[in-house]
């Protein structure tokens, strides 16, 4: 999908990717389809709420569904042990952080314990 196409373009896009009628997707995002209509075509410009809704539902990050800029995806929420180890990592000195993620490549590539 080229991220160069309009608002009502991206939008479109995204519906048509999923297989959706406008009646369907309209149902989905919680919006008429005689708006998502004008949506589509560029008669209309849709509200935040109703961005913040087509852009949960298709799982886009505003700024690309808006603007057609930066990531597509939204990123991937840490779960708690990954938010304590990455607030763990931060603290550490470089030269720690540094043999931390040394030793960790080595676990990754397959070592076995000692």
């Amino acid at each position: 999908m080229e991220t160069s196409q309009t608002l009502s373009g991206r939008i479109r896009t995204l519906r048509e990717q999923r297989g959706l009628t406008q009646a369907a997707a309209a149902v989905e995002i919680g919006i008429s389809r005689a708006h998502l209509t004008k949506i589509e075509t560029g008669r209309d410009a849709p509200g935040r709420a109703t961005l913040m809704a087509i852009a949960a539902y298709f799982g886009v990050t505003l700024d690309w569904l808006t603007e057609g800029v930066g990531e597509k995806l939204p990123a991937k929420a840490l779960n708690t042990n990954e938010a304590a180890l990455l607030a763990a990592f931060r603290r550490m000195p470089d030269s720690e952080a540094e043999a931390f993620l040394r030793y960790a490549l080595i676990r990754t590539d397959g070592a076995k314990d000692a």
